[in-house]
């Protein structure tokens, strides 16, 4: 397979929707977030941005690295989901306990979808190891 190929043909698209949604989701609780605990307004911010860049690389001979980083992005937010949900965050423990927020569960099911499409798109394209396929 060439470098640039791509190894499903929707995988970009879908991903790039995923992406546009966790981007959405959190782009619109900047202000608040800015607001009530300033380094998690960053941390959205930082999350927006790479969410941007890695559906422009997913549209670009860059292809993998898009889903490189938006799975990075993806597996920190489910990361952060779960602290916040469970032990909280300095300056920010008003969300323990609230698993059924609807906009961070959409988010969370588009950040897993998210993984979903990247590990199987890059498997296909041959760059996830062996060992890791079965």
């Amino acid at each position: 397979m060439s470098q640039t190929a791509r190894p499903l043909a929707s995988a970009p698209v879908l991903a790039l929707a995923l992406l546009t949604v966790t981007g959405w989701i959190h782009f619109r609780d900047i202000p608040e977030k800015l607001g009530e605990t300033p380094y998690m307004g960053w941390l959205y911010i930082l999350l927006v941005a790479g969410c941007a860049a890695a559906g422009a690389w997913l549209l670009s001979n860059l292809w993998r690295a898009g889903y490189v980083l938006g799975s990075v992005i993806s597996a920190g937010a489910i990361i952060f989901y779960v602290l916040t949900r469970t032990v909280g965050l300095p300056g920010a423990r008003d969300d323990v306990g609230n698993w059924a927020e609807p906009a961070g569960i959409v988010a969370l099911i588009a950040e897993v979808a998210f993984l979903v499409v990247a590990a199987l798109a890059l498997r296909r394209a041959g760059d996830v190891p062996a060992a890791r396929r079965a």
